[in-house]
């Protein structure tokens, strides 16, 4: 399983961070992608029991798999992957991975007092960076 992009929405839908491993023109792509999530996101969540932040597969998009990720403060993670031939609860588990580690670096980041990180602003942070970084060039 190879990914493709992870994306930061904020409460809006707006994308706060949105970093491709890929070509530069497809950034335009997930763009769209992620704001298509956003309408699946708040549906699923509305259904989910309390307390499970992972909210699995929101959709198909070509031969990429989307996955979505709510956090505590309204804000969304968006995970897209390539489809793999591995089943299902094993994709999501990894996915489930990928966005629990984003989601420490997200809280580390948040935490850090000497961030200052306003509302509607973009991530703009070399040690998350370097996390995500590290993720999109992991093979999964």
């Amino acid at each position: 399983m190879k990914l493709h992009c992870i994306a930061i929405l904020n409460r809006d839908g707006s994308p706060m961070y949105l970093r491709s491993f890929g070509e530069q023109q497809e950034e335009v792509q997930f763009y769209y992608v992620a704001h298509t999530a956003c309408d699946v996101i708040e549906e699923r969540i509305a259904q989910q029991p309390a307390g499970d932040l992972f909210v699995g597969q929101l959709q198909t998009v070509g031969d990429m798999v989307v996955h979505g990720y709510a956090m505590n403060t309204q804000q969304w993670i968006v995970v897209v992957s390539s489809v793999s031939t591995e089943s299902a609860g094993m994709r999501n588990a990894r996915v489930k991975e990928v966005c629990q580690s984003v989601h420490a670096a997200f809280v580390a980041m948040v935490c850090n007092p000497f961030d200052e990180l306003g509302r509607g602003e973009q991530i703009k942070n070399a040690r998350f960076e370097r996390v995500i970084e590290q993720l999109g060039q992991a093979e999964f």
